[in-house]
């Protein structure tokens, strides 16, 4: 609570803050929505390229029960990092409560190519996949027995693990980042190597770990000295830690 006011007052002081999406991020985790979608707001009429702040309005879309309105969000996410792995993860649940299982399994596979090794991913797409596989084979069956009646295309066939996912409007906020999130007890093989990108530091950040977002900024502001956004979001933690 002293860290979010801490936060609200340099917000206050700087409405061109980037420090408003941590704010925002925070008064989610409490419930205040209404509140968490005004800070967005405002903190992206001024930072409208910050992919930080698009990623926690997408989140608060959702808390509040807006899914077209986060799915333009974490599409906006993706047109400023094509790669970014939480945006496509959210798309995907989208999709599937959509009943759009290719769309979602698109999503999903995207999100696993940076992600290889996040079981959740893979769980879910072998369960797509693996509903597609049954659907043709029930269709194949059907013709076989009937060669002169078409098999009848269901735009719901395939996807009944829909309906046993919970509404995301409905669950806790860190849901899917935590889902997704390289812990210390869960990540990569000992033997593959860490590879520094904005993605991995959010995810990081997300669960808590801001000394190891800090220190993954740090070796890509090393690597690109030049770039504003890695080292503005550096600056964000860096104060963040600082204020706590």
């Amino acid at each position: 609570m002293v860290a979010l006011e801490k936060l609200a007052k340099i917000c206050a002081q700087n409405p061109a803050s980037i420090l408003f999406a941590r704010l925002a991020d925070g008064l989610l985790q409490q419930g205040d929505v209404a509140r968490a979608l005004a800070v967005c707001r405002t903190g992206l009429r001024y930072r409208p390229s910050y992919v930080a702040g698009h990623v926690v309005m997408g989140k608060c879309y959702l808390a509040a029960g807006q899914c077209k309105e986060a799915r333009l969000e974490f599409e906006k996410v993706l047109q400023l990092d094509a790669d970014h792995l939480v945006a496509r993860w959210h798309l995907g649940h989208i999709a599937l409560q959509q009943g759009r299982g290719d769309l979602a399994l698109k999503h999903f596979e995207l999100a696993r190519a940076r992600d290889p090794f996040g079981p959740e991913l893979s769980e879910q797409i072998g369960k797509l996949k693996g509903e597609e596989a049954r659907d043709e084979t029930s269709e194949s069956k059907a013709l076989s027995a009937e060669p002169d009646a078409p098999g009848p295309a269901s735009e719901d066939a395939g996807f009944s693990q829909v309906s046993d996912l919970p509404p995301l409007a409905e669950e806790g906020i860190g849901a899917h980042l935590d889902a997704l999130a390289l812990s210390r007890n869960r990540g990569p093989k000992p033997d593959a190597p860490m590879i520094a990108t904005t993605t991995l530091a959010e995810l990081y950040a997300s669960q808590g770990l801001v000394q190891e977002a800090i220190a993954v900024l740090e070796q890509m502001v090393a690597r690109d000295p030049d770039n504003e956004q890695v080292i503005a979001r550096l600056d964000e933690l860096q104060t963040m830690e600082r204020v706590s």
